[in-house]
Order: structure tokens, then C-alpha cells, then sequence
């Protein structure tokens, strides 16, 4: 029992992927491979012609092409579990006296006996320092602080975003002073954010392959016991023909192995490729929860793209969805065979049967319109009933909440499924808005008119002329749409680039700071204001700090009310935002690398209270008129492969 359970804490080391030989604590470092298995230095070292091939999943990486990363999330497993399972190994590394070491110093990052431990607790430098037992270490313990090698006994706390390179208080001052500088945790908890929405992705793609596998192995039980319940009718039905009918009796019996034998070797096909990247995406998962449970916040930095590459590509090499294959028998000839008994077609095309696996009649072609509408509803129920944030089909709502009305919007490639669009249900921040320039009215339309009653103005926006929405943009992965229609009428003519109305997304930290989003960091918006360049009312497109696009606006009568309709389109899986031009069923813009490492507000703002009169209402959930246009135009810009302008 003791050697049972001694192979077993042996065997929680993790192995190189190529020698499978067990990493040890002072052994070869671990490597990481793009596919997150881990490769020693000794093999990295030693590659034939500077290529490795994973022996795991059998991804090759050419090292002229690729540089590797020490894996630091499995050094801190492997510490971790020497710790836990060989705690004999660990020897005194302060005086290297080869004593059995007793504790472990997170801030010298040393392995202390018994007697460094009484000597290090009475030095006054080193006696506040954080020690822990072996038995206390936890993998939130291992992790040391980190000092500058410039600026001794200064920590680094501090990211450089232009050298991509982590300093400390002094640097920042000195050498890095004009430099875009952040400090550390803010950046390590995005990417730990980003790195917990990988874990995400991937808890939600294996349980849809598991149920793609599982519902696999069902239909090739059932295509089994359709082939018994048909190769009996097919001898009761040629018995009663006698000896002429043996050779038609044979040939149809063939048919039906050899169909029988078609669809089980497709479905398992299908069922190993859906094997395969299950064990692949079972790797990068449990990488990532290691990463999330042994990364320091200097690894999250360095594993947040790896990780993200990883999680895409198992995400994009998951098969696409079946058809379940149907076997049939057709009777109605079977009935008509003694006078047509050249003519038979004993198996039908793969389509509708009855419960005992027979038809009558010719089966129903696949491209029938009853049958595709069927298929895209059963597409949307199953992806909406598997997504986390639904509890519904086609129409979903929180208790308490508007429902997310949701439409398929038709691919250009044949072979990818529908996209999934959410209308989302939006609403004023009634809260939030700024109470010199603005006012939600009893219709719940935003007017840039001061409220006629007092209301408190704790929590609202003293800048910005406008609000934003209740709540931050979802992260559902899939795309969401909603609408806002403005009503504008000028008193005056209007000077200068005088806004009239804005809308788009940003984060909170940039809503407030002046009176217009468009221009600053971290937004994307549509401004509506006047331009001097076409002299009227133009549409100013923004992404960050970058002036994008500007379009004239078509107005009747500057006298008279004129109505502008447009519509918003994000989609966080893709990083992607586009507005849309609804009166004139027009892509305005489509673009790409929208930051979303942060949570995204819809805001809105209208302006210019004393020369123009603005209302904006917003169009959102199944008050959206989803027109087949409008389908194909917000498909065109999430297809779009770069920034799309018209």
C-alpha cells in the first residue's frame, strides 16, 4: 500500500512532453510549447534540426521561428508539489550547510534549517520577512518580490507599456518618465480577467463537445438498431417472394450493411475528431486553471497571449455541426415489387422515417425550406440553451429583466454555421446623467434640456452632457445590436464644429472627463456635429484617439424636425464594433481590436441646448424591426477582415 501510494504522488509530477521524463525541482527548466504542454531545457537544447514535435499532441514548433518561454506556472508546480509529496529533498540553501531545510522565506525566496531560521528572525533587516512552514506553503506563498537590478531594494512595481517591461518607482522618474506607465496589479488583474474569460471559453467548449460526443455514441446505438429492425424486414418481405427474389433479397441486405457501415465509420470519424479536441482542450484547460492558481502577476503578463492563441485555436478547430444521419427503408416500392422488381431502391437518400426506420414515398430533399428553417431553429436553441448567460430560446430574460431577443443571421461561407445575433435590452442611466446640460423625460428620451424638478446629484456625471446605460456591455461571445433614433430641429445656425448629439461605447474611466467621448482613449462613438469643411451637419466616426470618418448628413428642412436612425453592432468574441446608418441602409464604418479588457459602456450625449432642439430614444430588444437588409448588412460588418469605410 505505501509503494501504491508513494507511484502515485510520484506520478502528479508533470513530464516533458518528448523524454517523458519527470520534472524535479532543481532539474532541466520547463519550456512552454504554443500548444501549453511543457518540453525540458535538455530537449530544447538538444532538437534535431531546431524542431520540436510534441509527442502529446504532435504540434511541431520550428525554435528558428519561435522563442520559447520559461514555464514558470509548472517551476511553481513543480516547487509546489516537492513541497508537498519530497519534503526530505529540500536542503538548507541559505549556508548551502546541508541541513534539512524547515521553512521557506518568500522574500529571500531560500530554503531556511532550523538554525538559519533563529539567525535570520534576529537580524532587523530580514525579521519581518515572510516565512512559512513547509507545511504552510501555498501556492499563493511561493511567489517572492521582485527588485529592481538598476535601483537595488527598490520593488518593481510598475509596467511600461511602451517597453513592454516592468519597472520600479525610480525608473518611472528617471529613464521612463514620459513613458506609459501602470501600475502592475492593474495590468496583471486584466490580463488575470482575460485569462479567467479563456477559462470561460473553454469550460463552455468542452461541455459542448461532450455533448456532441455523447449525443454521437447515441446515434450510432441507434443506426444499430435501425439496421437490425430493417435487415428483419427486408427477409420477412423477400421470404414471401421466394427463390426469385434471393438475388434482389441479397443485393438490398447489402445496401443496407454497406450504408450501415458508411454512416458508422462518418459518425466515428466524427466522434474521434471531437475525442481529439476534447484531449486538447482538456490540456489547455487545466493549464489555465494552473495558470490562474500558480501565476504570479509577471506570468499573467507573459501567458496572456499564449493563452488566448491556444484557447482560439481549440475554439476554431472544433468540428462543425451534423446532420444526424437517418437510415430508411423505402416501402412503397417494396409494396410494388413483384411488378417492378427491376426498379426497386431498397435504401432511400438520408432523410425523414418512421419510427421503425421505414418511408413512404420519396424522401423530403435536405435543401426543402421547411427542413433549413427547422435546422436554424434547432441551431439557435441548442447554442443559446448551452450559452451560461441564457435561460431561454429565442427570447431569453433574467427574472426582473427585459428579454434579449435573438435573430440567425446567414454566413457567405457555405461551410460555417449562422451567427447569432442578440438584440439586448439598453436603458437610460436615469442616475447618471448630467443635470446642467441634459434630462431623461417622462417618455424616457434623453433632451438636452435641464430638468424642470431638483433632483440629487450625487453619483452623476459633472462633465459629460449626456449618461450612459445601467450597466456595462455583456460578455456573452456573441455579437449584440441595438438601435437610437434622435430627433433634431436648429433654433439657430450653428458655428464653428458645434456638436449636436453622440453615441458609442467607452470605458467608465473616460466618460466623465470632458464633455465629448469621441477622441479619447479607450471609445469608440459616432458624433453628430457641425462641419466646417461641407458646411452642415456631419457624422464623425471615432476609434480611440483616432478621427476615423466624417459624412454629411442628409437634412429636409433645418426649420423642421428631422429624424436620424442609427445603429450600434459589438461583438467581443471578434473585437469588433460597427455603426450603421438605419434610414439609409448603410455600413457607415466597421472596427477591428476594439479593447474590451475592461468592461464597455454604451453612452449617449446630446448638445447645444441653445441652438438646437435634440431627443434620443433608444431602439433596443423586439422593438428592433429586423429586416433582411439590416441582416445582411451587420453579417457584412462582422465578416469584415480589416476596418471597413464606405
Amino acid at each position: 500500500m505505501f509503494k501504491k501510494e508513494r507511484f502515485s504522488r510520484m506520478d502528479t509530477f508533470p513530464l516533458c512532453s518528448l523524454c517523458q521524463e519527470q520534472f524535479t525541482l532543481k532539474g532541466p527548466v520547463p519550456y512552454l510549447l504554443p500548444c501549453l504542454h511543457a518540453v525540458c531545457e535538455t530537449c530544447v537544447t538538444s532538437a534535431a534540426g531546431g524542431v520540436i514535435s510534441c509527442s502529446t499532441c504532435e504540434r511541431k514548433v520550428n525554435l528558428t521561428d519561435t522563442s520559447l518561454q520559461k514555464d514558470a506556472v509548472r517551476e511553481k508546480e513543480i516547487f509546489h508539489l516537492t513541497v508537498k509529496h519530497r519534503p526530505t529533498v529540500l536542503l538548507c540553501t541559505h549556508e548551502d550547510d546541508g541541513n534539512q531545510a524547515v521553512c521557506w522565506c518568500q522574500d529571500c525566496e531560500e530554503f531556511l534549517c532550523e538554525y538559519c531560521q533563529n539567525t535570520h528572525n534576529s537580524f532587523k533587516a530580514t525579521k519581518k520577512h515572510g516565512v512559512h512552514t513547509l507545511a504552510e506553503i501555498e501556492p499563493s506563498k511561493i511567489d517572492g518580490h521582485p527588485f529592481c537590478s538598476i535601483h537595488k531594494y527598490y520593488p518593481l512595481d510598475r509596467f511600461d507599456r511602451d517597453c513592454k517591461i516592468l519597472i520600479c518607482d525610480r525608473c518611472r522618474r528617471e529613464d521612463h518618465v514620459y513613458h506609459d506607465v501602470e501600475d502592475v496589479t492593474v495590468v496583471a488583474d486584466a490580463s488575470k480577467q482575460q485569462i479567467e474569460h479563456h477559462e470561460q471559453a473553454m469550460s463552455l467548449l468542452q461541455t459542448r463537445q461532450q455533448s456532441q460526443i455523447e449525443r454521437i455514441g447515441k446515434d450510432i446505438e441507434v443506426t444499430e438498431g435501425t439496421c437490425t429492425t430493417l435487415k428483419k424486414t427486408i427477409r420477412q418481405t423477400f421470404h414471401s417472394l421466394r427463390a426469385q427474389l434471393d438475388e434482389k433479397e441479397k443485393e438490398c441486405l447489402g445496401d443496407v450493411a454497406g450504408r450501415t457501415k458508411q454512416i458508422k465509420n462518418n459518425l466515428q470519424d466524427l466522434q474521434s475528431r471531437f475525442n481529439d479536441n476534447q484531449t486538447r482542450g482538456s490540456g489547455a484547460s487545466e493549464y489555465i486553471k494552473k495558470t490562474l492558481k500558480y501565476a504570479s502577476k509577471i506570468d499573467m503578463l507573459t501567458l496572456d497571449k499564449v493563452l488566448g492563441d491556444e484557447t482560439q485555436n481549440c475554439i476554431d478547430s472544433v468540428p462543425p455541426n451534423y446532420e444526424t444521419p437517418i437510415l430508411a427503408l423505402n416501402m412503397e416500392k417494396l409494396d410494388d415489387l413483384k411488378a417492378k422488381i427491376s426498379s426497386i431502391d431498397s435504401i432511400s437518400k438520408l432523410g425523414p422515417a418512421s419510427e421503425d426506420g421505414t418511408v413512404r414515398g420519396q424522401a423530403v430533399p435536405d435543401d426543402a425550406k421547411g427542413n433549413k428553417d427547422k435546422r436554424e431553429i434547432a441551431c439557435l436553441q441548442s447554442d443559446v440553451q448551452q450559452d451560461p448567460n441564457c435561460t431561454g430560446i429565442m427570447e431569453t430574460a433574467v427574472s426582473g429583466t427585459a428579454p434579449v431577443t435573438y435573430h440567425l443571421l446567414e454566413t457567405t461561407a457555405l461551410d460555417k454555421a449562422p451567427i447569432i445575433l442578440q438584440c439586448i435590452h439598453l436603458k437610460y442611466d436615469s442616475g447618471a446623467f448630467n443635470l446642467d446640460y441634459v434630462n431623461v423625460n417622462s417618455e424616457g428620451e434623453l433632451v438636452n434640456r435641464r430638468p424642470d424638478t431638483r433632483l440629487s446629484r450625487q453619483g452623476r456625471l459633472k462633465t459629460y452632457c449626456g449618461t450612459c446605460s445601467t450597466s456595462p456591455l455583456p460578455r456573452t461571445g456573441y455579437p449584440q445590436y441595438w438601435e437610437m433614433i434622435a430627433r433634431l430641429r436648429l433654433n439657430s445656425t450653428l458655428r464653428g464644429t458645434r456638436s449636436v448629439l453622440e453615441t458609442g461605447i467607452c470605458r467608465r474611466d473616460v466618460l466623465d472627463r470632458i464633455e465629448l467621448v469621441g477622441g479619447q482613449n479607450h471609445s469608440y462613438s459616432l458624433t453628430v456635429s457641425q462641419c466646417p469643411t461641407h458646411g452642415g451637419i456631419c457624422r464623425n466616426l471615432w476609434k480611440k484617439r483616432k478621427h476615423v470618418l466624417h459624412l454629411p448628413v442628409t437634412l429636409v428642412n433645418m426649420e423642421q424636425y428631422n429624424t436620424l436612425h442609427y445603429g450600434v453592432v459589438y461583438d467581443d468574441a471578434r473585437k469588433k464594433i460597427a455603426f450603421v446608418d438605419v434610414k439609409e441602409n448603410k455600413l457607415m464604418v466597421a472596427l477591428d481590436n476594439v479593447d474590451s479588457s475592461q468592461p464597455l459602456w454604451p453612452m449617449f450625449g446630446v448638445y447645444n441646448q441653445d441652438d438646437v432642439i435634440v431627443s434620443m430614444s433608444l431602439v433596443v430588444g423586439r422593438d428592433i424591426d429586423m429586416t433582411q437588409e439590416k441582416k445582411l448588412m451587420i453579417t457584412r460588418a462582422l465578416q469584415a477582415q480589416q476596418p471597413h469605410t464606405p
